[in-house]
């Protein structure tokens, strides 16, 4: 019993290095997000693998904590579903970020954008789609654009939005919102950062034909061939044609085919053609937000491998100073369009400059950073749940625990009377092991304690009560069987022990089956029934047994007292076996 003593004050000592006496709550008792995704392959006909989810999971949970959110819970339920518990503090926007397939690629922008009319700009949010382009055109000049877009020459089309300034750094896209611009972290010394290139017309077959200085001495440049990249008569009618969905809507037919061209929307409804695909995500190394010094807006800073920082590096140099833009797309929709005012790029370092907020610059960046999900998912459902909502929950498990050891302290009182006390003080002890060990794995192994957590706990004290119970009982069975208390303690221990011990295996297992093959919280239910269930066992082999010993060695006890629980009215015999044995002062002899 000293030992057991002493590891459990060695447990307590652990927590005070911690430094933390108060468990790790749940979504349910501290409020917060619950997300609920459902997965499905990229291409719709294949079936989910446990594999790509798991996979996912990973990535998923990179993201949520990416966003500075702590305690965060990403679980699979059932095959094909994934939910995301964030405790705390409700945060706009994560459950696009998380759920996002990420195909990440780079493009260019063919022409000049098509802003959305002015009764569809005006609808905030949403998400955008797009529709998968027809191969590229055999050639020819781009036809002037409808729907108020500008024309081959940079005039200004039909909405009479001029076109974009040389230095990139004056015009505003739709909503008024300042255009992004690539810019290098640590630009090339061999550059002439802000030297003008010179502007040519892409459409010109002698230009075409002549290599600019960027290109020269470069056997084949992967993606040059796309600088000069027009679209046919028929991709271009049908991105006349186009409309960007309304909010909250994603074209259903979307596909970022990497070898073909694409039509597809930003946030704000701006409609776009592209070209194929320059550069894929895969090329991308990292991905950060910052805001940098002396600066008043964040950037995202993009990092290539060497494949990527080549390409990178010859596409710059072609539209460096052009007002041509170089669209990142992500899961076929537009993220941002920026252009090259300050030289060419190519150190593989670059930053995306536009209006970006710390929220949505850190979105943009995590997306990019953890790479592509497997699967893609669809948004099910985001449920809310408030701290006041929460604080009912926790009140409400306290109350029912307190309500369920009183009345199980109250009848071990009123039946074994004093020996009800080491119920009393074997619970104590329990609960001081269990609250312990809580903290301990809350602390090391991220252990959340849920609402069904705190009911395993409440009906571990039922179990553990029955412990004590089975033990009793059969201490009483031995001494209406004739014998004293000091042999009916060691006789009883050693057939109540094979009892409690098959009670306590028969609810171990319960708990490890549910615990393996429950889903969401009702894992909580069972760890915390199985962990009590363990401390069940020390506590009544090490604490209750030798106790109950040390006190059967008492008068009190063996003597029968009428409050001690053992007097022979209450166990139904005449007498107790030693209970009135004295030794005589002169002859020794038993009276």
């Amino acid at each position: 019993m000293v030992v057991f003593l002493l590891v459990l004050a060695g447990l307590y000592g652990l927590v005070v290095l911690g430094g933390d006496w108060a468990p790790r709550l749940g979504l349910d008792l501290q409020g917060g997000t619950r997300i609920t995704l459902e997965a499905s392959t990229l291409s719709g006909s294949e079936e989910v693998t446990e594999e790509s989810m798991n996979e996912a999971v990973g990535i998923i949970r990179q993201r949520v904590n990416g966003t500075g959110v702590a305690e965060a819970e990403v679980t699979t339920q059932a095959s094909n579903q994934i939910v995301v518990e964030i405790p705390g503090e409700q945060r706009g926007g994560i459950a696009e970020t998380i759920g996002r397939t990420a195909q990440l690629r780079f493009r260019l922008v063919v022409g000049q954008p098509v802003p959305a009319p002015p009764q569809q700009a005006q609808q905030p949010g949403g998400q955008q789609g797009g529709q998968q382009g027809e191969g590229p055109g055999q050639g020819g000049q781009q036809d002037g654009q409808q729907n108020g877009g500008a024309g081959q020459d940079g005039s200004p089309g039909n909405d009479g939005r001029s076109d974009r300034s040389q230095d990139g750094g004056d015009a505003e896209g739709p909503n008024n919102r300042p255009a992004p611009a690539w810019g290098a972290q640590q630009p090339d010394p061999t550059e002439a950062p802000g030297q003008p290139e010179e502007t040519r017309n892409p459409g010109t077959p002698e230009e075409t034909e002549t290599p600019r200085p960027e290109q020269q001495n470069q056997a084949d440049l992967e993606g040059a061939e796309l600088l000069d990249w027009r679209p046919g008569a028929q991709l271009q009618q049908e991105f006349n044609a186009y409309t960007c969905p309304p909010p909250g809507q994603r074209q259903p037919d979307l596909v970022d085919n990497p070898d073909k061209p694409l039509i597809t929307c930003d946030d704000a409804f701006q409609k776009y053609l592209l070209t194929p695909a320059i550069i894929e995500g895969t090329e991308l190394n990292d991905a950060s937000a910052q805001l940098p010094t002396q600066g008043v807006q964040y950037v995202v800073n993009l990092s290539f491998d060497s494949e990527g920082s080549d390409v990178f590096g010859d596409v710059t140099a072609g539209i460096n100073q052009t007002g041509r833009q170089f669209a990142i797309v992500l899961d076929g929709e537009v993220l941002s369009a920026p252009t090259v005012d300050q030289g060419p790029i190519r150190t593989g370092e670059a930053i995306i400059e536009g209006n970006f907020t710390q929220r949505t610059a850190t979105n943009l960046a995590n997306a990019l950073r953890y790479g592509a999900l497997p699967l893609s998912f669809e948004h099910l459902a985001t449920d809310e749940e408030g701290p006041q909502l929460a604080d009912d929950h926790l009140r409400a498990g306290i109350i029912a625990g307190i309500v369920g050891l009183i009345l199980i302290l109250v009848y071990c009182l009123v039946y074994y009377r004093a020996l009800g006390f080491v119920v009393v003080t074997s619970l104590g002890i329990a609960g001081a092991g269990t609250y312990a060990v809580v903290m301990l794995l809350s602390e090391t192994l991220d252990f959340t304690l849920t609402l069904p957590g705190i009911a395993g706990l409440i009906v571990a004290i039922g179990i553990t009560a029955d412990s004590f119970i089975v033990f009793f009982e059969r201490l009483r069975d031995e001494v209406r069987d004739g014998r004293s208390l000091r042999a009916a303690v060691e006789h009883g221990w050693t057939r109540a022990r094979t009892t409690i011990l098959a009670a306590d295996a028969v609810t171990f297992l319960a708990a490890l089956i549910l615990y393996i093959f429950a889903i969401g919280v009702v894992k909580g239910f069972a760890f915390a029934l199985g962990l009590t269930t363990l401390i069940d066992v020390f506590v009544v082999f090490f604490f209750t047994y030798p106790l109950v010993s040390l006190l059967a060695r008492r008068r009190f006890f063996s003597g029968g007292n009428r409050l001690s629980g053992l007097d022979p009215k209450h166990l139904g015999v005449k007498r107790l076996v030693g209970a009135g044995m004295r030794g005589s002062r002169t002859t020794g002899e038993v009276v």
